[in-house]
């Protein structure tokens, strides 16, 4: 169905395309004046500087990013002094803290990459049903703790005995168990580590919006260790439009809106819904968001940084990024072959799942 949509679309827009330019054609060469499609053009321009939140400064990002990974070894880099003639690269994130070897979203995750050199830090923001912002990235309870539930649906009180290491395949190296984490207490411990951090709002409310800039106010250091993030640019550009100074990035992969999954070998996974017209509305949105990110929504929220899924990254996706002035990051990168593969060829930075087979490549250049 995908397919067909996407065909219908195109044709649509072909039309449109060809209707344009012999109007445009008729208004100069019969009429002798400018068509309307200038004026038009030029009311959409004006409309988007206005509604636009810049990035913040190069140097801010560059404080929080470190080193482009893409422009090491090149003349043409911009760079970051640590106090110590070291320069900060962020090369390996560790996605959810390192899902594989700790359990995702858990302090103690955050703590193993710590001491595994990893500077980076990925974990996901959800509320619960009374508004306590916590770590955790799926819908349901089920995957990581063996209970049935909807976490939107439970109160903290319901959830803060819960054991994550529930179906974890190293369940036995945590005899103890492991609670899912309150956000502000990754916060602080990923600060104290001196590790960066991107914030993956999963959280649908906007009730997401204040619990971020509150988080910002009361942690000031933020600004220089922090990447909001979001598979939402309304709930990023929300945020940046009351505080810019934050450095933020937007999430993406095929068919995020009609399907549970993607791969770039087994293709789209199954859809979100059986109902065939909400299927088919998924598949028309997302095919004009694919359009829209990186023709305007990446410039009105202002986003200096990417995450796209690893199967969908090569190096002409990565230059027109960079040449939007846009980082990529992939994810989520787990065989050491695909870690070779986009450190040394792609250059960019990548999101893993675990540690245990990284070189502990430098992260200070």
């Amino acid at each position: 169905m995908h397919g067909t949509v996407e065909l219908i679309l195109n044709s649509a827009l072909l039309w449109i395309f060809l209707e344009a330019t012999w109007t445009v054609l008729v208004s100069i060469l019969y009429s002798f004046r400018i068509p309307w499609i200038f004026w038009g053009s030029l009311i959409i321009l004006i409309g988007l500087k206005l509604v636009r939140v810049p990035p913040p400064h190069a140097s801010i990002v560059n404080e929080v990013l470190g080193v482009n990974p893409f422009f090491i070894g090149k003349e043409i880099h911009t760079t970051e002094n640590q106090g110590d003639g070291e320069r900060y690269c962020m090369s390996v994130i560790a996605h959810r803290g390192g899902g594989y070897d700790y359990p995702e979203n858990s302090l103690s995750a955050f703590q193993n990459s710590k001491e595994k050199g990893c500077t980076a830090i990925e974990f996901d923001l959800v509320l619960t049903k009374d508004n306590v912002p916590v770590l955790y990235h799926d819908v349901t309870l089920e995957r990581l703790t063996g209970q049935k539930g909807i976490l939107s649906e439970m109160t903290w009180d319901q959830l803060k005995e819960l054991d994550i290491t529930f179906n974890h395949p190293l369940r036995n190296k945590f005899p103890k168990g492991e609670k899912i984490a309150l956000f502000k207490d990754a916060l602080e411990l990923c600060l104290n580590n001196d590790q960066r951090i991107i914030i993956d709002i999963k959280e649908k409310r906007l009730d997401v919006i204040q619990v971020v800039l509150d988080a910002y106010k009361e942690n000031p250091n933020l600004f220089k260790k922090a990447i909001v993030s979001s598979f939402n640019p309304m709930i990023v550009y929300l945020i940046r439009r009351k505080e810019p100074r934050i450095v933020s990035s937007l999430a993406w992969r095929p068919y995020y809106l009609s399907r549970e999954s993607y791969s770039g070998i087994n293709g789209p996974g199954p859809s979100r819904t059986t109902n065939p017209f909400k299927h088919l509305a998924a598949c028309i949105m997302e095919i004009l968001y694919e359009w829209a990110l990186p023709s305007f929504v990446y410039y009105i929220v202002g986003i200096s940084a990417i995450l796209l899924h690893k199967d969908i990254v090569n190096l002409r996706v990565i230059e027109q990024w960079h040449n939007r002035g846009i980082r990529v990051m992939a994810w989520t990168v787990n065989l050491p072959s695909e870690k070779l593969h986009f450190s040394r060829l792609f250059k960019i930075t990548y999101l893993t799942d675990t540690l245990l087979a990284e070189k502990h490549r430098v992260h200070n250049i």
